[in-house]
């Protein structure tokens, strides 16, 4: 039981939405899991949920995404141009924090950062049962080799069923289409969706991800989005 935004005890419950509250997790640092995460939010602000989209920093690292998307606001819960609003949340387990959202009608997205096997128990739980896992993977044959581990100890916890798996490519240079469908062909029948992302440029000057940034966006990027925003979306 936990404590309702009244001060009541009782069950807390997801908001009435199509989209599903989603927590994202990086196979191995550094392979965008807090740019998808945050692009993802912003997509839904901009389409479904407004305000009730929500970002949520639980990497545990020293990120820059706020300061990327020009957010203002208190700096309790920044608000980006779209009315994604950014909630940091140092060291707090993902549970807490996907039900402390709840109690405020918010959607979360929340960037778990590299910690897919720490987290899993709670992926696993009656709390997030309706929260959809999102894992970023890269498309190197190491990043790829690293993953089996993760792919392995998720299936066998029953959560890569419903897990939507995104190749996100960051080298413009690299082909990556060969090990995007052998990783589709891997996972076929065994997760909720695989979403390929291209390299972006905009992403790989590093800088701004603010509304006049995501503008200049190829049409190929928002489409990947849209498709990982779909999966999250409740049959």
């Amino acid at each position: 039981m936990s404590e309702d935004a009244q001060g009541q005890s009782g069950p807390i419950h997801p908001p009435d939405t199509a989209e599903r509250s989603v927590v994202v997790c990086g196979t191995a640092g550094g392979v965008g899991t807090s740019v998808v995460s945050a692009l993802l939010a912003e997509y839904r602000a901009g389409t479904s949920l407004g305000g009730a989209s929500w970002w949520v920093d639980a990497a545990g690292n020293d990120g820059d995404i706020h300061q990327r998307l020009r957010a203002t606001g208190d700096q309790t819960l920044l608000r980006t141009a779209l009315g994604t609003g950014l909630l940091p949340a140092p060291e707090a387990a993902v549970s807490d924090i996907v039900l402390h959202t709840w109690r405020f009608g918010a959607v979360p997205v929340v960037d778990a950062g590299a910690r897919p096997l720490t987290v899993l128990p709670e992926l696993e739980s009656d709390e997030l049962g309706s929260v959809t896992p999102v894992l970023i993977v890269g498309p190197r044959p190491d990043l790829l080799n690293r993953s089996r581990e993760i792919f392995t100890e998720w299936d066998q916890a029953g959560v890569l069923a419903k897990t939507i798996i995104v190749i996100c490519c960051q080298v413009p240079t690299l082909n990556h289409q060969a090990l995007t469908q052998m990783l589709v062909d891997a996972v076929s029948g065994k997760v909720a969706g695989v979403v390929g992302l291209d390299y972006e440029p905009v992403l790989g000057e590093g800088t701004a991800l603010d509304k006049d940034s995501q503008q200049r966006f190829s049409s190929r990027t928002w489409e990947s989005i849209g498709r990982l925003s779909a999966g999250t979306r409740r049959a």
